[in-house]
């Protein structure tokens, strides 16, 4: 553990480092120009120096792991710490830019298609296990969660798969090896645990918690505040009312709108 916490702050070093880099043009162009010229360039040369190592690493694998006890988890820990510091701090004030937006999420290894969006205050830590479909859209605050403990000393890692044409609220949060449908709408706040597949052109209501391990299907309607159990299957087609809690392992289609 020790060398650990002495790993994490020679990182930091090399992130101040790359940061820091192009004050060197204050020399050449003096006090105010040159820092100027610092404000603009830092993010792209901290993005090119932290980047350019988190590439060099090796790919870490998903999967449950021992926290520090075997590869699996220190090859987690390594390849996810260069987007974490970088997205920390540079992502707040540079994400309104689109285009830096894009750069900075390829660099890390994050599969956007065209026209997919994340906001400035998306939380995603470890892009390099993200895919999110074409004209798809991240909301404000949305939390993609590739890994947790799901108990001490264990870790859960797993990639979230996006689909075409999703939308996902503001607030909702996304577990490890969570897959979600084309045409899927996950309103605010939503809660989808770790190994959740939700099926195309389906809808989830604000507030809704769906456990882990759950299976959709496509075409599914479930309203707000609803509670989804672990294990829980639920057919194509199916329509849940507002403020349901399931306690049936299977969820059977229900006739007409949701009350």
């Amino acid at each position: 553990m020790i060398f650990l916490e002495i790993l994490w702050w020679l990182g930091w070093a090399y992130f101040a480092a790359w940061a820091a880099l192009p004050l060197l043009a204050v020399r050449v162009l003096g006090g105010g120009v040159g820092l100027i010229a610092w404000a603009v360039l830092a993010p792209w040369s901290a993005l090119f120096g932290m980047a350019g190592l988190h590439r060099l690493l090796p790919r870490s694998d998903a999967g449950k792991f021992s926290l520090w006890a075997d590869r699996g988890s220190v090859r987690w820990a390594l390849k996810g710490w260069a987007p974490s510091v970088y997205l920390t701090v540079f992502q707040p004030l540079f994400f309104q830019s689109l285009r830096f937006q894009q750069v900075a999420m390829w660099a890390f290894g994050a599969r956007l298609g065209r026209g997919a969006l994340v906001t400035s205050r998306t939380i995603i830590r470890e892009p390099h296990r993200v895919r999110v479909g074409p004209g798809s859209l991240i909301g404000e605050y949305a939390h993609l969660v590739c890994s947790y403990q799901p108990r001490p000393g264990i870790l859960d890692v797993g990639d979230i798969v996006i689909g075409d044409a999703v939308l996902v609220g503001a607030y909702t949060q996304l577990g490890p090896g969570v897959r979600i449908g084309s045409g899927c709408v996950l309103e605010h706040a939503v809660r989808v645990g770790p190994h959740s597949t939700i099926g195309a052109a389906s809808r989830i209501g604000a507030g809704t918690a769906v456990y882990n391990r759950v299976r959709i299907g496509d075409h599914v309607t479930i309203g707000k505040g609803c509670l989804i159990p672990s294990g829980t299957v639920i057919g194509d087609g199916v329509c849940i009312p507002d403020g349901t809690m399931l306690t049936s392992p299977e969820a059977r289609p229900v006739a007409g709108q949701l009350a």
